[in-house]
């Protein structure tokens, strides 16, 4: 198999992140076409129709996201500050995952009996939403505030290193690239559990 470094979650996350949301506005647009009547039924039972195979497929890729995550969580070098973001965004996972599963065999039974959209049903895809969202922006800081699953860091230094001009507002704020995290500074964590 390819070698993706650090590993495949962050492949499988961003279609767990992408075909979610487009479940969720489909359905969205599916509930609230039929009630305001701005586009013919047949378009609105499209709309449903497609958010129906998002959800169903970012339920069987979500499996995926979450093996990947799993190992993941248990390879990637990390400090103890990032350990405790890990364990926070592990945590949203697992119940964004969970709620992700749910909604597609709500959906699959739903369809089964010739169930149409509730609002229970809308509500249950606005809060899974969030949840994805809130789990997405946890990874985003393992990533661009941990530095986790980065390599290395890019160098500012010697004659091949990068040159412009900031502005004014730049200049009063200036980024500190030798004080960007490098994983080879951190105490070393280790999972035993």
């Amino acid at each position: 198999m390819i070698e993706i470094i650090p590993n495949w979650h962050p492949v499988f996350v961003h279609f767990t992140i992408a075909l979610f949301s487009a479940a969720c506005g489909l359905h969205l647009l599916a509930y609230f076409s039929r009630y305001l009547r701005i586009v013919p039924l047949r378009i609105v039972s499209e709309f449903e129709i497609a958010g129906r195979w998002c959800l169903w497929l970012v339920a069987l890729i979500t499996i995926g996201t979450v093996l990947a995550g799993l190992y993941a969580f248990n390879t990637v070098k990390h400090d103890e500050a990032a350990h405790i973001v890990m364990t926070i965004h592990r945590n949203f996972a697992l119940t964004t995952a969970a709620g992700i599963l749910l909604l597609a065999i709500w959906s699959g039974w739903r369809y089964y009996k010739n169930k149409g959209l509730s609002i229970l049903f809308i509500i249950g895809l606005l809060i899974v939403q969030a949840l994805l969202l809130t789990t997405g922006w946890l990874g985003a800081e393992l990533v661009y505030r941990h530095g986790l699953g980065v390599i290395s860091l890019p160098s500012a230094e010697g004659e091949a290193g990068h040159h412009h001009h900031h502005d004014e507002g730049m200049m009063a704020n200036p980024m500190n690239h030798s004080g960007m995290p490098s994983m080879e500074h951190f105490n070393q964590h280790t999972h035993t559990d």
